[in-house]
């Protein structure tokens, strides 16, 4: 880590904090000198003793205290006067439109969310999957018919495909989208708007602390302030190392951009030229003679500087600034989604953590929290048989689902009475008294928890698929250097 720290903080990182402390001390220093003055001026009221005069007493602490401030703010203003003029360049020549290589990436993101997310929602035939008809808002000739149970998988990922690729293309509020297209997409929409290593790129961060439907969810698992006291400490060292990495990027975008532009006489090059692949072998670029190898050298400056020399060290450095957010929101997930933990979804928790590389130590608790899920789910199903046999037909997934999480996020309260023997009538007593009416409001609620669980899969998944670019994007980049 001290290795990444020492090329992310330069020189003149040290020449601010050396400037900063010195003009806040400078009070302190003045004070100092004033009374040395005094203790010197009056000692020279003595008979036999000769120090200085009234006026140098005077004049002595108003020179350190005017050098000490105006020195440590001249040493200030000089490293931010030049990061910021190369930031400057760089925020105005495009970086922030790095979002484009994001949304040109567009039908692999929604791929994943049809993979991870939404493929479910058309299996139950949620609100998420079904259409109110309109002509402008929902045309037959886009959204086609309802989804339906029986639609094959391929018809079902067709209906998606098609509605959101509408969705994403027509600008509209999204209560409207969702309320005539179904699917929510407004976290998507949302994290699109980020450039890769822009400042403002921290979208999955704001969804986190403020999404109202996120505060819902917490709200239910009872994440309050101790929970988010706990997270402090990994979003400090998360602001951290996505400010240094994004200044540092800004940095050196845009002293290549400035060198690039004088080079070849050209308004040419932006902060899109320097970090989407593949842009040094278009034609706009050979249109200036050795400028796609010019681009290319600027760019393994850039990427060594930055994030060193081996895969391992810039992936290591990526993962300081990503994960604490896919961890954050994994956690929440995990508190909420029993589906997720206990690998009825075709994936979980536990594997999404090992790809990542995780330590041990985080995995294994949830490793042992997937197996008391899958237990507890065997244990409710004979419950349900007996007292709710209707859930467990055809038909009743999304009912199901939300009984499955209504008892998953009550657990601590009803693991005892779902435990217990069914056939022992004190049992059933406790069972029908403690059990059933969280079940009956789960159904009764089902369309929340829906909503809910889609908006927290959704922005978990982002976060996840957010990691996945990030190391993608720099990959392409270091292979076409």
């Amino acid at each position: 880590m001290l290795k990444d720290l020492r090329r992310l903080i330069t020189f003149t990182d040290f020449l601010y904090y050396a400037g900063d402390l010195l003009s806040k001390k400078s009070l302190r220093y003045t004070g100092f000198t004033a009374m040395v003055s005094l203790l010197g001026y009056v000692g020279g009221l003595l008979p036999w003793v000769e120090t200085y005069s009234a006026k140098v007493a005077l004049a002595l602490p108003i020179v350190v205290g005017t050098i000490t401030f105006a020195g440590g703010t001249a040493l200030k203003s000089i490293p931010m006067l030049l990061a910021a003029r190369a930031m400057g360049v760089a925020e105005a020549q495009d970086l922030d439109l790095m979002e484009d290589y994001r949304k040109s990436r567009q039908d692999e993101h929604l791929e994943w969310l049809w993979q991870r997310v939404f493929r479910f929602e058309w299996a139950l035939c949620t609100a998420a999957s079904r259409v109110r008809p309109h002509p402008e808002e929902a045309p037959p000739e886009i959204c086609g018919a309802e989804a339906v149970r029986g639609d094959s998988d391929r018809d079902a990922r067709a209906q998606f495909f098609t509605r959101a690729r509408f969705a994403l293309a027509r600008p509209q509020p999204q209560p409207r989208q969702r309320y005539y297209l179904g699917i929510d997409l407004r976290f998507f929409e949302d994290w699109r708007n980020g450039g890769y290593f822009d400042r403002n790129d921290n979208k999955l961060v704001e969804q986190f602390d403020a999404s109202a439907s996120l505060d819902e969810v917490k709200t239910e698992v009872g994440y309050g302030r101790w929970d988010a006291f706990c997270d402090l400490p990994g979003k400090l060292y998360q602001r951290l190392w996505f400010f240094l990495i994004t200044r540092a990027v800004g940095v050196q975008v845009g002293e290549a951009i400035v060198w690039l532009n004088r080079q070849y006489q050209t308004d040419y090059f932006n902060a899109q030229a320097v970090l989407w692949p593949g842009e040094d072998r278009e034609p706009w670029v050979a249109q200036f003679r050795r400028a796609g190898e010019d681009l290319r050298e600027k760019r393994h400056e850039l990427l060594n500087r930055i994030f060193g020399a081996t895969d391992d060290s810039a992936r290591g450095i990526l993962r300081r600034m990503l994960l604490p957010t896919f961890w954050r929101a994994a956690k929440l997930r995990a508190r909420y989604d029993p589906e997720y933990l206990d690998g009825s979804l075709g994936f979980d928790l536990t594997s999404d953590l090992e790809h990542f590389g995780l330590p041990d130590r985080r995995i294994e608790p949830y490793r042992t929290l997937a197996r008391d899920v899958a237990a507890e789910k065997e244990t409710l199903a004979p419950w349900l048989k007996r007292f709710r046999p209707e859930l467990l037909t055809e038909g009743e997934g999304e009912a199901l689902r939300a009984v499955r999480i209504a008892v998953y996020v009550g657990r601590e309260r009803l693991r005892p009475m779902i435990c217990g023997d069914e056939h022992d009538p004190a049992a059933r007593e406790r069972f029908s008294a403690n059990v059933l009416p969280a079940i009956d409001q789960a159904v009764r609620a089902r369309a929340q928890y829906s909503a809910r669980l889609v908006a927290l899969r959704v922005h978990h998944e982002l976060a996840r698929l957010h990691c996945e670019e990030y190391f993608q994007l720099l990959d392409a980049l270091r292979n076409s250097t």
